[in-house]
């Protein structure tokens, strides 16, 4: 059966808990898990991100694809060697195994929409 979280302004989406990271270089950086598991969802998750003015999300790589949808705020992108910058509405491909990290530029906090694999 499908599932509807509703937006609370300033306050994420109903039934889901923001979760934040151990590292202190990742202050301020907020994960929504949209749909999961918890969810009943088997074949892909979607996830939101909150990433403070200054801030950054973990350079990392992963197995899996990701697809991000940038839907507020501005952000310099690396995708293993390059650097881009994008914006609202743009929408960011990363590869397998590709190292990647999200910058937010400006004052505005950036917002993404990011979809991956099951278990991801």
């Amino acid at each position: 059966m499908g599932v509807i979280h509703r937006r609370s302004p300033g306050a994420g989406w109903d039934g889901v808990k923001p979760e934040g990271y151990d590292d202190p270089s990742l202050e301020g950086v907020r994960k929504h898990e949209l749909i999961g598991e918890a969810e009943g969802a088997r074949q892909y998750r979607m996830r939101y991100f909150e990433v403070p003015p200054g801030g950054r999300t973990a350079r990392e790589w992963h197995p899996h694809d990701h697809g991000v949808m940038i839907v507020s705020g501005r952000a310099r992108v690396t995708l293993g060697e390059q650097t881009h910058e994008v914006g609202e509405g743009d929408v960011v491909y990363v590869a397998g195994d590709e190292l990647h990290c999200f910058e937010t530029l400006g004052d505005v906090p950036l917002g993404f929409v990011c979809v991956v694999g099951p278990r991801a």
